[in-house]
């Protein structure tokens, strides 16, 4: 593959329609937890589930870059979305690392986002999901976990996540 020579070249190969728009983190949550709405298999469930989890994960991630970098001047630097990066930080602590400034990583910060983060770390780094079934209202009676009466209620977790987000979403665009 050629390097581009300019501009006008680079803009020439640049395939737009491959690049999703704002609006993809947050439909990709409303993919997954439409899906887990509807799931009683305990094993679909569980992949369904950590799905919802990184595309949450990863609409903080993608949303504190996005603000870091939202605008440009006209001598072409970037900076920060201020308004935007108030509205994450309410939920989500927001760093940016000082070697490599295009890093930017999150962590939660709220009792809700804070489990989000634990939950989705241990099944992403650790081991997968637990999944008990709780009673006979499947999905809802679905808790995370393997030890009876301590488990914490999968669909509303998500269901709490997502409003979180489709918040932060309209507020961050508004």
């Amino acid at each position: 593959m050629s390097e581009p020579n300019d501009l006008e070249d680079w803009l020439n190969r640049w395939d737009m329609q491959s690049v999703p728009d704002f609006d993809d983190k947050v439909r990709e949550c409303e993919f997954f937890f439409g899906l887990l709405t509807a799931e009683e298999d305990r094993n679909r469930f569980r992949w369904l589930l950590s799905g919802f989890l990184n595309a949450a994960y990863s609409f903080f991630e993608s949303s504190a870059l996005t603000a870091h970098f939202r605008y440009t001047n006209v001598d072409g630097e970037t900076y920060e979305d201020d308004e935007g990066l108030a509205v994450l930080r309410r939920h989500v602590k927001v760093e940016q690392q000082k070697k490599n400034p295009n890093f930017v990583k999150t962590s939660g910060l709220t009792p809700l986002t804070k489990k989000l983060y634990e939950v989705r770390k241990k099944c992403t780094h650790h081991f997968p999901l637990s999944i008990m079934a709780t009673g006979p209202s499947l999905p809802e009676d679905f808790h995370l976990g393997s030890m009876q009466g301590e488990g914490i209620p999968a669909m509303p977790l998500c269901r709490e996540v997502l409003q979180l987000i489709q918040s932060i979403h309209a507020e961050v665009n508004e």
